[in-house]
C-alpha cells in the first residue's frame, strides 16, 4: 500500500517568529530618521510660510503704492492682532498689513490687515537679528525701510544650527533663503531651542 503525502503550505512558528524579528530590527534602523526627516519638513513648512508672507508684503506694497509692513505679533489670532512680542523672537506669528498711517502699528480703523501668520507649533523657534525693530517694512517700490541693514530671520529646532534655515531679506525686499549653518549667526542664537 502507498501513502500519500499532503503537502501543507503556510509559514511554521520558527519562520514567522524569524519575520518578525527582521521587521523589528529595519523599522528600528529606519525610525530615527524618520523622525529627522519630519522634523526637517517641519522646518521647511516653517520657512516657506515665512518667505510667501515676506514675498506677500513686498509684491502688495507694489500693487497697492503703499507702505506694507510684516510685524511679528505676540498673538495674531486674537480677535483685535497687534504687532509687538518679545525681543527678537517670531515664533508666536506675524501680521502683514497696509499702512493707512505714518506709523508701524497695525490699526484695524487706518489700516489694510493682509494676512495673518501663525507657525504650526511644535518646537520650532524663528528669530531675528534685531531685538528693537519689530517689523519689516516695504515701500511702494518694492524695497525695504531698513536703513541699508540686512534683516536676517533665523529658523531652528532642536536638531542644531547646522540643520536650520535663515532668510536675508536685503534692501532690495527680496528674500534669500540659506539652508544649514548660516554664514552670519545671529548673537544669542547659536543654540537653538532644545527637547
Amino acid at each position: 500500500m502507498q501513502q500519500s503525502r499532503t503537502l501543507s503550505s503556510g509559514f511554521t512558528l520558527i519562520e514567522l517568529l524569524v519575520t518578525l524579528a527582521l521587521a523589528a530590527i529595519v523599522v528600528s534602523q529606519a525610525a530615527p530618521s524618520f523622525s529627522s526627516m519630519v522634523k526637517s519638513n517641519r522646518l521647511a513648512i516653517e520657512t516657506n510660510t515665512l518667505v510667501s508672507d515676506i514675498n506677500l508684503a513686498r509684491s502688495e506694497a507694489i500693487k497697492r503704492g503703499t507702505r506694507v509692513i510684516l510685524c511679528r505679533s505676540a498673538d495674531p489670532a486674537a480677535a483685535t492682532p497687534s504687532c509687538g512680542g518679545s525681543a527678537n523672537t517670531w515664533t508666536s506669528g506675524w501680521l502683514v498689513f497696509a499702512s493707512g498711517d505714518a506709523n508701524n502699528i497695525y490699526d484695524s480703523a487706518t489700516d489694510t490687515l493682509i494676512r495673518i501668520g501663525k507657525p504650526r507649533g511644535g518646537q520650532v523657534q524663528i528669530k531675528t537679528n534685531n531685538t528693537s525693530d519689530n517689523n519689516l517694512e516695504y515701500d511702494p517700490d518694492g524695497t525695504t525701510n531698513e536703513g541699508g541693514s540686512t534683516a536676517i530671520f533665523a529658523i531652528c529646532d532642536d536638531q542644531g544650527e547646522s540643520q536650520g534655515r535663515q532668510i536675508q531679506v536685503n534692501g532690495t525686499g527680496r528674500p534669500r533663503l540659506l539652508k544649514g549653518t548660516p554664514p552670519t549667526p545671529l548673537p544669542n542664537f547659536a543654540s537653538p531651542v532644545t527637547a
